[in-house]
C-alpha cells in the first residue's frame, strides 16, 4: 500500500456548545487547558485535543461530506504526515477523494506555526497535515511541559463507532494505508474492535456487542468518533481530582489485558466518553 508516511495522530477537534463552560468542564476533569484564538488546547506531548465552539464546520474537512455534525463531541481527527504529497498520491491511486494541499498555519496567542494540510473524503471527518516547523517549537507553542492534575500523560486511542466493522474496515484500510488488524473484544466499551496504529496512537473501529458505550454512542449520534482514551499514572488520583471538582465518580472497568480503567460519561465531558487507563 505504499511507504508509510502517516506518522502520528496530530490532534482531535471537539465541538462544544459553550466554549467557556467547556474549558471549565475539562479543567474539572483534571486537564490543563491552554488558550488560543477561538479555541482551547490540552497538550499531551506534541499531540493535543482542542475545544472549539459550534460556529460552523471547522475549516479543512471535506465540504460535501454526509457526516452529521454532532451537537457536542469529537468532530474530526487530524493525522500527521511526513510526506503529504506522497500520502495524497497514495489515496488518489486507491480511489479515495482528497483535496489539494493548502497552507494551514496553527494560530495561537504567541503567533503561528507553518504547516500544510488536505481534506480526505472518508466515512469520518479526517484531515492530513504536514508540519513545516520543529517539534520543539510545537511543544513550546502548546504550552511547554504540561502536567495534568488527572495524571494523564499521553493519548492512547481514539474510538469510532460503526454499525459493522466487516463492512467498514476496507475503507479504513484504504484511507490509513494498512491492513486491518485482527478484531478483539473491548471489555470496557462492550464492542468488537479493530485497532489501527498510527505511530503510538490507536484508532479503534468498534462495533457494539451488547449494551454499553459503543452501542449508546451509535444509537445517540450514529457512526463516528465517541471516545478518547488516555494513559494515566494514577487512577486513584485522577478520580480524587475529578470528584473533588464536583464531577460524578467515573465508572471503573477492567480492560481485556486486565488493566484498570476509568470512564467518564459524555454528560460530564461535552458529548465525549473520556477514559483513563493505568495503575490504581
Amino acid at each position: 500500500m505504499g511507504r508509510d508516511v502517516l506518522t502520528a495522530v496530530d490532534h482531535l477537534i471537539i465541538r462544544v456548545s459553550d466554549p467557556i463552560q467547556a474549558v471549565e468542564t475539562y479543567r474539572n476533569l483534571g486537564f490543563m487547558m491552554t488558550h488560543g484564538p477561538g479555541v482551547a488546547y490540552a497538550a499531551l506531548g506534541d499531540v493535543y485535543f482542542e475545544l472549539r465552539g459550534r460556529n460552523g464546520p471547522p475549516p479543512g474537512f471535506w465540504d460535501d461530506s454526509s457526516w452529521s455534525e454532532p451537537d457536542e463531541g469529537i468532530y474530526g481527527v487530524v493525522l500527521r504526515s511526513a510526506g503529504l504529497d506522497e500520502d495524497l498520491a497514495r489515496l488518489r491511486s486507491s480511489g479515495v477523494r482528497v483535496s489539494d494541499p493548502v497552507d494551514d498555519p496553527i494560530d495561537g496567542v504567541g503567533g503561528s506555526l507553518a504547516r500544510s494540510s488536505a481534506a480526505v473524503d472518508a466515512p469520518i471527518p479526517l484531515r492530513l497535515v504536514e508540519h513545516h516547523h520543529h517539534t520543539e517549537d510545537r511543544l513550546s507553542f502548546l504550552g511547554g511541559s504540561v502536567t495534568h492534575a488527572n495524571t494523564a500523560t499521553a493519548l492512547e486511542r481514539i474510538y469510532v463507532a460503526v454499525e459493522s466493522i466487516e463492512r467498514e474496515l476496507e475503507i479504513f484500510e484504504r484511507v490509513l494505508g494498512m491492513p486491518a488488524p485482527e478484531p478483539e473484544m473491548g471489555t470496557v466499551i462492550i464492542s468488537l474492535m479493530s485497532v489501527f496504529y498510527i505511530g503510538s496512537i490507536g484508532i479503534a473501529v468498534a462495533e457494539p456487542r451488547g449494551p454499553g458505550p459503543t452501542g449508546e454512542a451509535l444509537s445517540a449520534r450514529g457512526p463516528g468518533f465517541f471516545q478518547m482514551l488516555f494513559r494515566a499514572k494514577h487512577l486513584d488520583e485522577a478520580e480524587r481530582v475529578m470528584v473533588g471538582n464536583g464531577v460524578p465518580a467515573p465508572t471503573r472497568g477492567t480492560r481485556l489485558s486486565g488493566e484498570s480503567a476509568l470512564l467518564v460519561e459524555p454528560a460530564q465531558a461535552c458529548g465525549v466518553y473520556v477514559a483513563l487507563a493505568g495503575r490504581p
